[in-house]
């Protein structure tokens, strides 16, 4: 899959930031080429999948503004992004797909506009 997915938090309809250290905390085992501080990542699950991520920060650097994930395979590397989205609180939004949350308790703090369509994710 090669099409940008995008992770955000929303509180109450509008956008949170994100906690670069759980980031960090979740992916750093499988870091396989670049750096969470250098704001590109290359992660690489046991089975070899890989998934690259593009991290933008705020000015405080210890908040995620912008997190993206690139080329993700099919794969261990799916639980590794799936991982990554619980730690952060975050809805997994696939460019050209329906907003997936983790249970339905969060539906109610997205923004009008992507609650009908979202999905529970298993």
């Amino acid at each position: 899959m090669s099409a940008e997915t995008f992770f955000l938090r929303f509180v109450a309809g509008e956008p949170a930031a994100l906690d670069l250290d759980r980031f960090r905390r979740v992916v750093e085992p499988y870091v396989a080429a670049g750096s969470v501080d250098a704001g590109e990542v290359l992660l690489r699950a046991e089975d070899g999948s890989e998934a690259e991520f593009h991290v933008s920060t705020g000015e405080s650097g210890g908040a995620v503004t912008s997190l993206t994930a690139m080329h993700i395979a099919r794969g261990a590397v799916l639980d590794v992004v799936g991982r990554v989205a619980d730690a952060l609180g975050a809805v997994i939004l696939p460019v050209g797909g329906p907003a997936r949350i983790r249970h339905e308790d969060e539906r109610r703090h997205l923004p009008p506009e992507l609650r009908d369509e979202a999905v529970v994710r298993s």
